[in-house]
């Protein structure tokens, strides 16, 4: 089950990054630089990629445990120390850190059972 929920954050993330983009609703002032338009589409097509390679088992549990620990831990530090962030970006970026951080977290413990 951790699986597929994995792969349905992954796939609404990068649905949300598409349509966000295409609509204007974020942008590349949402964000630090060099993120802009080109790089939340970029980012929405690969996490729909990902979620269809992890729906289809493709990636084991383990690594979907340390990927998703090293993307949160990654994105945090990107979250403190970089400057520029909307609102709107900082939510969405703290957002995805704090699922995937929950996520790896019951990942780990499954690993562990």
């Amino acid at each position: 089950m951790l699986v597929k929920v994995d792969a349905l954050l992954e796939g609404v993330l990068g649905v949300v990054l598409l349509v966000a983009a295409a609509t204007g609703a974020l942008d590349g002032s949402d964000f630090p630089h060099p993120v802009g338009k080109a790089v939340l589409l970029v980012a929405g097509w690969a996490l729909l990629t990902l979620c269809g390679l992890i729906w289809a088992g493709r990636i084991g549990l383990r690594a979907l445990a340390v990927g998703n620990a090293a993307a949160a831990l990654a994105g945090l530090v990107w979250l403190l120390s970089a400057d520029g962030w909307s609102t709107a970006g900082a939510v969405l970026v703290g957002g995805t850190v704090a699922a995937l951080a929950v996520l790896a977290a019951a990942q780990a413990a499954t690993l562990r059972a």
